[in-house]
């Protein structure tokens, strides 16, 4: 693991901004996991995937995670705060493991979903149930009937593929991490779906036009070449800008 410096962060940044998610977290591990190839990182189960950005964003911006949200009843603003110790649940399940259910007397084997799958599933097919239907069929490795023999994804009731969601989702809590909230303004209370990509990602991105804006500045006040700015310890930018503004 490889803690990105700030030349190398904003230039994960300037790929992510022609993007879309599944690739920016995707450049976001490439860039701190160097000695791993673009095939196994994408190859990582979204778990797996999920707490290693959890760890990166720890040693970028710090382990304690503030975030605000809307109340769903009332539309109030509430902030809620954690250490990413507490929201990093993965248990180091591995993609190449293979799973089994049984429900109405299938047997289902499969393996949990990757990056590689979902950025399968979202290139071809239209609306979420499409999508939902193409990813367990790359998911599912075999199905039995209740005689013992094989039988194929479309004849499988419905009920059996919701309970291979399920136990995907219990062998792998990472990627469906819930956050339980309440209202301070009406008492409501809900558990809301935490997205550990799309929050990094606004961090990253948040960072980034301050550290540019940072860069324009001293550049024009003292005439340094970019790449010296970004070299220096954040604490030393910005005593240089409070001094430059003065």
């Amino acid at each position: 693991m490889h803690a990105p410096t700030a030349a190398e962060l904003l230039s994960v940044w300037e790929s992510g901004l022609r993007q879309g998610p599944i690739d920016r977290a995707l450049g976001v591990l490439e860039a701190v996991y160097p000695e791993q190839s673009a095939d196994t990182l994408s190859g990582l189960s979204i778990g797996e995937r999920d707490a290693r950005l959890f760890r990166v964003r720890e040693i970028c911006f710090g382990p304690r995670i503030i975030c605000t949200m809307r109340c769903p009843r009332c539309a109030g603003r509430l902030e809620w705060e954690s250490e990413v110790a507490e929201l990093c649940v993965h248990e180091g399940t591995s993609l190449s493991a293979e799973f089994a259910v049984e429900a109405e007397d299938y047997r289902l084997r499969f393996r949990l979903p990757s990056s590689r799958d979902l950025a399968a599933v979202c290139e071809n097919g239209d609306g979420k149930g499409d999508r939902r239907q193409r990813l367990l069929r790359r998911c599912l490795i075999g199905a039995t009937t209740p005689e013992g023999g094989p039988v194929q994804m479309e004849q499988l009731p419905e009920t059996a593929l919701q309970a291979m969601v399920r136990e995907m989702e219990r062998a792998d809590p990472q990627s469906n991490l819930h956050i339980r909230l309440a209202c301070p303004a009406c008492g409501h209370r809900w558990q809301a779906l935490f997205d550990i990509v799309s929050f990094l990602w606004a961090e990253i991105n948040h960072w980034a036009e301050r550290t540019l804006r940072a860069v324009h500045v001293l550049a024009g006040a003292y005439g340094w070449r970019e790449a010296d700015i970004l070299a220096m310890s954040p604490t030393r930018r910005q005593m240089y800008l409070e001094m430059a503004s003065r």
